[in-house]
């Protein structure tokens, strides 16, 4: 390709993108010095070699600046210009060579994740003091979460878990379930707690399937809520279910309601209501005690605490700034005032502000801020591995 003046050339690289120019200092409308400037910072600049009739230092100098390849002087012959773009095409085989690798070193790592997100899951719910940190990595600490397990009723059918492992994958495409693990037990999953109706439905249509391709004794069992650091806990309740299941424990077969050995029928319902109407301003344990259970507000405050280890205010407002963190770190777009509304903090935004920033020690602004810098720099990292 040929430009007949500077401002040709420049819109021949920008349409074209060549890996290697050859241009003169001195041209008309645009000098080839203005040419590299302007192509300096584009994603696709070509490796620039200058035939030039001046040997000014200055010239020289400002070429160096742009990080041209070559600088040939005229008088010049065709076997040095050969030999200067034979030097750039090694350069450009030895920069695609990294990328190359970049990219194959890039695959790699993608074939080991789910293996390696499995050794987490399993360091980290066998011992919570192992692993929180890469567990953070792996599913993020915004809650609050459940645990679901699907096993076997007979351990000498434990080698068809892989099988039943296929029909969770081909059932649960449309949720968030890759974080899940095959463990001694069975197959566990972690999935948000507002998932859970979608989650009942789904573990029927994967005991269903089972059951026609041979696997007839499917047990399923999901945890009560919690976060990140009560996940250990909750799948040991979700095992002991499994392992043990009682006629009282709630739920349709083949799914057992493991809460039920952690909450009374009353603290069960309260923490229910509490995720389906969490958007509600006027949400309060009284409202809940009178309006839903008929019991005494005094009575199941002391009950709540002393089942779920925390005040019952406390528990809502940590319901709600945890599903305010989500809400902020999904969009860069939402407005704070509809994130007050959606986690029943009304529509003032000031307020909310101050209570997000009580709770998490930064304004909602910064938080989000501080996500999105922390997640562009993780996915810078893993392209530079």
């Amino acid at each position: 390709l040929l430009a007949a003046d500077g401002q040709e050339a420049l819109e021949i690289i920008e349409a074209e993108k060549p890996d290697i120019a050859l241009i003169d200092i001195i041209m008309p409308e645009m000098t080839g010095l203005e040419v590299i400037a302007r192509t300096y910072n584009a994603d696709h600049g070509p490796e620039f070699i200058i035939i030039s009739g001046h040997d000014e230092f200055d010239y020289a100098q400002k070429a160096m600046g742009y990080n041209v390849h070559s600088y040939i002087l005229k008088p010049c012959d065709a076997r040095e210009i050969t030999r200067a773009v034979e030097r750039v095409i090694q350069k450009l085989e030895k920069r695609q060579a990294i990328i190359d690798s970049q990219l194959y070193l890039k695959e790699y790592v993608d074939r080991l994740e789910p293996p390696a997100q499995e050794q987490i899951i399993r360091d980290f719910l066998f011992d919570g003091s192992r692993g929180r940190d890469l567990m953070v990595k792996a599913i993020g600490e915004l809650g609050p979460y459940q645990l679901l397990l699907l096993s076997i009723s007979d351990p000498d059918n434990y080698p068809l878990l892989p099988a039943l492992r296929s029909h969770v994958h081909e059932n649960a495409a449309s949720l968030d379930w890759s974080v899940n693990a095959l463990l001694r037990e069975g197959i566990v999953m972690i999935f948000r707690a507002e998932a859970q109706p979608e989650v009942k439905e789904i573990v029927q249509r994967i005991c269903t399937d089972a059951q026609a391709g041979g696997i007839s004794d499917v047990r399923a069992a999901i945890s009560g809520v919690g976060l990140l650091d009560d996940l250990p806990q909750l799948y040991l309740e979700v095992c002991e279910a499994i392992r043990h299941p009682s006629p009282e424990m709630p739920g349709q077969p083949p799914l057992i309601d493991a809460s039920a050995a952690r909450y009374s029928k009353a603290v069960r319902k309260t923490l229910a209501y509490l995720r389906e109407h969490l958007d509600d301003s006027s949400l309060s344990l009284q409202h809940i005690a009178a309006n839903v259970l008929f019991l005494n507000p005094d009575y199941l405050g002391k009950l709540f605490k002393k089942e779920c280890g925390i005040k019952f205010s406390d528990y809502l407002l940590t319901l709600r700034m945890e599903k305010a963190k989500q809400l902020i770190s999904m969009s860069a777009d939402v407005k704070m005032y509809e994130v007050a509304q959606q986690v029943g903090l009304g529509d003032n935004a000031a307020y909310f502000g101050q209570v997000f920033k009580k709770y998490t020690g930064m304004l909602p602004s910064d938080y989000r801020h501080l996500y999105t810098a922390d997640h562009h720099g993780r996915s810078e990292k893993s392209l530079d591995q």
